[in-house]
């Protein structure tokens, strides 16, 4: 008799080490795979995506899957860039034709400006400005330059923020299942008498 007891506590004892050890296992594995999901996020990398943006302006965004930033990224870096190179043009050029009139050159040279529009193109006979019209040309050239220099610059750091922005909420979730609802209400004031109000609730599924 002893020796059945014996069997079967010694049968229950290696069963409950068998579950134990199972348990220990699907435990691990949990644990492995929550880090591998974890580590799988952290694969997306801010970091990555801002580099991308500061070699390539557009390589961040195209990095998150915002492909339709990137056009908007290079119109407005090609706008910028346009009217540096418009205001720069403009400047120099009189601004060298300021320099030969202080040379003494009996025709200051370059004698004319010719300015590129998009759609037109304008030649100015500089020499029949004054001296001091063409002084007051040059400044103003020289500030819309300058003011277009840091409209670019703006734009460029504006593209790598956007898209280290985008690289952090990649995983975010923005599906239909998210929904905040703004609905008209009569509330209670401390009087007791109904005030019109609205109510907010933010619905998570």
């Amino acid at each position: 008799m002893k020796k059945y007891v014996f069997l079967f506590l010694s049968f229950v004892a290696l069963f409950l080490f068998q579950h134990s050890e199972a348990q220990d296992s699907l435990k691990v594995q949990s644990e492995a795979s929550a880090a591998a999901d974890t580590s799988k996020q952290k694969i997306h990398s801010p970091l990555f995506a801002g580099l991308a943006s500061a070699v390539i302006p557009g390589g961040g965004q195209i990095y998150n899957h915002k492909y339709w930033k990137v056009p908007i990224v290079y119109a407005a870096l090609g706008t910028a860039a346009y009217f540096a190179y418009y205001n720069a043009d403009v400047y120099f050029t009189v601004h060298d034709n300021l320099n030969s009139r202080v040379s003494g050159d009996s025709v200051p040279q370059p004698q004319y400006l010719i300015l590129n529009n998009i759609f037109s193109k304008t030649t100015i006979d500089l020499n029949n400005y004054s001296y001091d019209d063409l002084i007051q040309v040059q400044d103003d050239y020289r500030r819309y330059f300058t003011l277009s220099i840091i409209a670019g610059t703006i734009i460029y750091v504006l593209n790598i923020l956007d898209a280290v922005v985008d690289a952090h909420l990649f995983y975010f979730d923005v599906s239909d299942e998210l929904a905040m609802n703004i609905r008209p209400q009569l509330l209670t004031a401390s009087n007791y008498r109904p005030v019109p109000g609205f109510s907010v609730s933010l619905n998570l599924h």
